[in-house]
């Protein structure tokens, strides 16, 4: 089992390696396949592991889903 600090260094963690898909608008597959893929496996990630902690993830600009929901 890990501990809340080890799950709050691995959100550290994925939220810096993933930042330049995350600080960046949605990305679909006619938008841009390879980033949309990345930013939903960092989201992913992220999700369950803010889960684990009983609390809500923080939006990221690849949240605004109003470019791909036209």
């Amino acid at each position: 089992m890990k501990t809340e600090q080890e799950i709050r260094q691995e959100i550290e963690k994925i939220t810096e390696s993933y930042k330049h898909v995350l600080d960046c608008g949605p990305a679909t597959v006619e938008i841009n396949a390879p980033r949309g893929l990345m930013q939903l496996a960092a989201v992913s990630k992220l999700d369950a592991l803010y889960w684990v902690l009983s609390e809500k993830r923080p939006k990221f600009a690849c949240d605004d889903d109003s470019k791909t929901n036209q």
